[in-house]
Order: C-alpha cells, then structure tokens, then sequence
C-alpha cells in the first residue's frame, strides 16, 4: 500500500506515504467507538480525522477488519463515510466483522473474508436506567435501529427482511463459505496469514492484559460481547 493509516492512541497518528499516494490502508483491529480499555479502539470522530487527511489522489481505501463490534451510531457513522468516499472501498475480513463491524464490511465495493475468519450479525443492544416511559423509548429506538440495520444488511443479502430479522433475532455466526453464500462477502481470500496477524494483535490489546490467556478467537469474542454488554450504559451499542 502507498499510504498506511496506524490508529493508535498517540496524539499523531503514524503515515507512511509513498511517492504514488494512490492507495490508502486503514487497519481496524479493535472495538468500534471510545473504548479507553482497548488501544485499538476505532471512534467515528478519530475515523473522520485521519480520512480527512488522505490526499485527493487516493483513489483506492484499503479497510483491514478484525474487530468484535461497538457502538452502534460510531459504526454507522464510519461505515457512511466509506460509503460516500470517491475512492474504491475494499475491505478484508482477516478475523472477525462481528455486530456493528459487519455493517463496516458492508462499505467495501468488494468484500473479501480470509479463509478462517468469521461474520456476526444480531440484535441491538441497550443499557438504560429510568421510569417505564423511558424505558418504552428505549425498546421504540432499538426498533427503529433494528429496522435500519436490516435494510443495510438487505442491500447486500438475498434475503427477505422477516428471514434477516430472524437472523438478527438469533444471533447468527456465520464461517467465511456461510458469509459469501449469505451475500454478506463477496469472495474468499484463502491465505490465513492475515488472520495469524489479527489474532495476535488482539491477543496483545490493551483490554486484554489482565486477563488468562485466550486460546481461541471465539473465547475472545464472547469476552468482548460481555465487556460491550456490561458497558453499555448510557449509550447504544449493538
């Protein structure tokens, strides 16, 4: 790649540019949205900033995705701005595109899943506290999220929105053969490499330190899920 974008949580972001500047590459590995004990952590605003910086001879992004989902407004901020971008939009699945980063995935003109990475898809998740009319809000705005999620994910599934609710409704994993054939990716990239890459640099995460050592990615996934869920107080996330 002639440029790479290195998010990190430094106060300049690192570029390496090359004399072409044609192509960009940003690495998402991390959760979506602030997240103070993930390094990797991806929010709209950051995501905005370092897109502003491409120059106008970018005409290809290059999104490498490994991340377990986050805040759901951040997701569909980021995947809004890919979406409106000039430059062609690939996007590699090297791990995982679980929950609002498979909205992400969505951007990419083409999108490609490593051999041994996986898609997840599921209802939107809320933590509230407050009366019952409240209450009644919240359940009236997850909703309309769900509603919205659902034609995203109906652009590029040929699925009916009933057989996509219901896939939401379940919390539907799918391999990378599952995730071409549902539509959510277009090919296969049969090179497990980059996985390799992703799983050790999650591995490595700030949030994770303390933690016992993880042997799978799953595990590492339903630990993440439950960290989203516990925190997810006062803002929506799904």
């Amino acid at each position: 790649m002639s440029k790479l974008l290195n998010f990190k949580k430094v106060e300049k972001p690192v570029f390496k540019l090359n004399n072409a500047a044609t192509s960009a590459e940003i690495i998402m590995y991390g959760a979506i949205g602030e997240d103070w004990w993930d390094d990797a952590a991806m929010s709209a605003v950051k995501f905005n900033e370092e897109l502003k910086k491409l120059p106008s001879s970018v005409s290809e992004i290059v999104v490498r995705l490994n991340s377990p989902g986050g805040n759901v407004f951040d997701g569909m901020t980021i995947y809004e701005r890919l979406k409106q971008h000039k430059a062609k939009v690939t996007v590699y699945v090297d791990g995982l595109a679980a929950s609002i980063a498979s909205v992400i995935a969505l951007a990419g003109d083409e999108i490609i899943i490593g051999d041994g990475a996986m898609m997840m898809i599921h209802k939107p998740l809320a933590g509230v506290y407050g009366n019952s009319e409240e209450l009644l809000k919240m359940i009236d705005l997850l909703d309309k999220v769900e509603e919205q999620l659902i034609t995203i994910y109906s652009k590029k599934m040929d699925k009916s929105r009933i057989e996509i609710a219901k896939m939401l409704s379940d919390t539907t994993w799918f391999t990378s053969d599952e995730s071409v054939e549902a539509g959510l990716a277009d090919t296969k990239f049969e090179n497990c490499e980059n996985l390799y890459i992703a799983a050790s640099m999650l591995d490595k995460a700030h949030w994770l330190k303390d933690k016992p050592k993880i042997k799978s990615m799953n595990d590492v996934v339903r630990e993440k899920l439950k960290q989203v869920q516990k925190d997810a107080e006062g803002f929506l996330a799904r």
